[in-house]
This record gives structure tokens, C-alpha cells and sequence, in this order.
């Protein structure tokens, strides 16, 4: 874990409004543009029915069946377009020490070591219900690394992850909502300068409006308080974020979720930016900061 001093600028607020969710696959090398049939197969093979509505090989768009974002004025719904953006130049140079610090997930060198990347991303994805964006979101990324085999890393924009193709097979095995967090949320951890106390939160909910999850404490192993978070916020994507402010929810001894520790909790602003609502946790005797 590195030992550098990150400056906080608690300035940095998420928007007021969904965020889009953009994943990009990373490449040392120019890789060749993927086929659009190649690419469409894929896709229908993990969502059903997506027709190509563009004649740019290099900018694939599909109207999804599946997907469809339903507003005031179009009650009946709108399709969701599954777009890529093909091969094109990438750099890493324009990323936060704060972003940097937080690739727990990746250790194969370094994001610098990229130089090109693919896009996919949805357009009118925001008006879909969280779950469905999430599906889409994955198997765009899914269609995508088998058509870019060469493909060595996945950054998704919006939460700092960075994971690779393994990780995403390996995922396949969870269902939708440990998939999702494992591979589009990420965990963060800090410690506070001269203390004892530490900071683990997750990073990505925010783009569908939901609230991100937080533990601010001492004397929990950290590894422990990660794994705790992902669990937690697992169950909060899987039933609708059904916690509310001053419930209880259960705790952990060494490591594992019990029952007969209880946990208060409550809705607040993050202490890290970018600031945003988390479920912050108050793990009682491990617990740091004023409540």
C-alpha cells in the first residue's frame, strides 16, 4: 500500500443526475477493428435480439430489443443503443493520484503502460432501471472482449476500476449484483494521516443514483472491511437498497458477517471524494470519528 499523501478536494461533487456508465478495454498495441457481425452475434448471444443502426464499422451502434428507457412523453419506451467506439488512442496521463492509488484489482504493470483502448458505453442507458443498466453494461463489455482478444485490461470510468479479462470470466460464476460490484464497483481504501484511523468505501452507485457505502474506523483488518463493504453493498444493489437511516445491520468478528454483532447506520455525505451519498456503517468499538 503505498505511503503518499493524497490531497483531498472536497469540492469534487457527483452530478444531481444518473452519470453514464463507460468501460473502456485497454491495449499495449493497435488492435484490429472488431468485425460488426462479430461484435453483433456476441451481443445477441447475452441479450437477445440488437439491430446495427449505423454504417460505421468503426462506430458500432445497436438498438436493443431487451432495453428499453421509458419517459413521460414515450411511456411505451425508447430502445437503449449498445454503442462502441473502436480503436483509438488512450492516455492515462489526465488520472488523479487519488484515481492511481485505488487499482487494487490490477497488477500487471501499470495503466501508463496503454496506449489504445475501445469504448462501449449506452446511450438513453440512464433511463433504464439500475439492474437492466447493469446487465447491459456488462455484457457490452462481455461481446466486446470476445471480439478484442488482445485485450489486457478494463478501466470503467466512472468508479476508477481496473480489472482484467480473467477478472470478468472469473465473475461469471456470481450473479448480476456480485458480478456488477466485483467488476464495475470499486472498494477504496485510505488511511487517515497521522492516526490510526481508516477509510474503505465503494465507488460507483453513485451513477444510478444510489448510495455508495462507507466504514470509517481502527482495529479491523482491512482486507476484512473491504470484503465486509462488498458484501454489504451486494445486498443493498440485490433488494432494492431496502436499509434505512438508524436500522442495524449485522456486523463482523474476525472477518466473517454475524448476527449477534449489530451495526447503526445512516445516509450521509462521504467523508472522500468525490462527494456523494454513502450508507455509512458505525462499526461500534471499531468505529472512528464523531457520530
Amino acid at each position: 500500500m503505498s505511503d503518499k499523501v493524497l490531497n483531498q478536494d472536497l469540492n469534487d461533487r457527483v452530478p444531481d443526475r444518473n452519470v453514464m456508465m463507460m468501460a473502456q478495454l485497454l491495449f499495449r498495441e493497435k488492435p484490429k477493428q472488431a468485425d460488426t457481425n462479430a461484435l453483433k452475434a456476441a451481443l445477441e448471444a447475452l441479450i437477445g435480439e440488437v439491430n446495427n443502426i449505423t454504417d460505421k464499422p468503426e462506430m458500432p451502434m445497436f438498438s436493443t430489443s431487451k432495453f428499453k428507457a421509458v419517459f413521460s412523453d414515450k411511456p411505451e419506451g425508447v430502445p437503449v443503443l449498445a454503442n462502441y467506439i473502436g480503436p483509438h488512442e488512450f492516455s492515462a496521463e489526465k488520472l488523479d493520484e487519488m484515481t492511481r492509488s485505488q487499482f487494487w484489482d490490477f497488477r500487471d504493470g501499470s495503466i501508463d503502460d496503454f496506449k489504445y483502448c475501445v469504448d462501449a458505453f449506452a446511450m438513453l442507458g440512464a433511463g433504464l432501471p439500475y439492474k437492466e443498466q447493469a446487465e447491459l453494461f456488462l455484457a457490452q463489455v462481455d461481446a466486446a472482449l470476445k471480439c478484442y482478444p488482445d485485450c489486457e485490461a478494463v478501466f470503467v470510468i466512472h468508479s476508477g476500476k481496473l480489472t482484467t479479462p480473467a477478472d470478468f470470466e472469473h465473475c461469471k460464476q456470481f450473479a448480476l449484483p456480485e458480478r456488477f460490484i466485483r467488476l464495475a464497483v470499486n472498494a477504496r481504501f485510505f488511511n487517515i494521516q497521522n492516526t490510526d484511523d481508516m477509510i474503505v468505501d465503494t465507488l460507483g452507485f453513485f451513477a444510478f443514483g444510489g448510495a455508495d457505502v462507507q466504514l470509517h474506523f481502527h482495529g479491523l483488518d482491512p482486507n476484512h472491511a473491504i470484503e465486509y463493504v462488498y458484501n454489504i453493498a451486494s445486498y443493498q444493489f440485490a433488494n432494492d437498497f431496502p436499509v434505512k437511516t438508524g436500522d442495524t445491520i449485522d456486523g463482523i468478528e474476525n472477518g466473517v458477517i454475524v448476527q449477534h454483532i449489530q451495526w447503526e447506520t445512516r445516509y450521509e455525505d462521504s467523508l472522500i471524494q468525490p462527494v456523494r451519498p454513502v450508507l455509512d456503517i458505525n462499526c461500534g468499538e471499531f468505529a472512528s470519528g464523531r457520530r
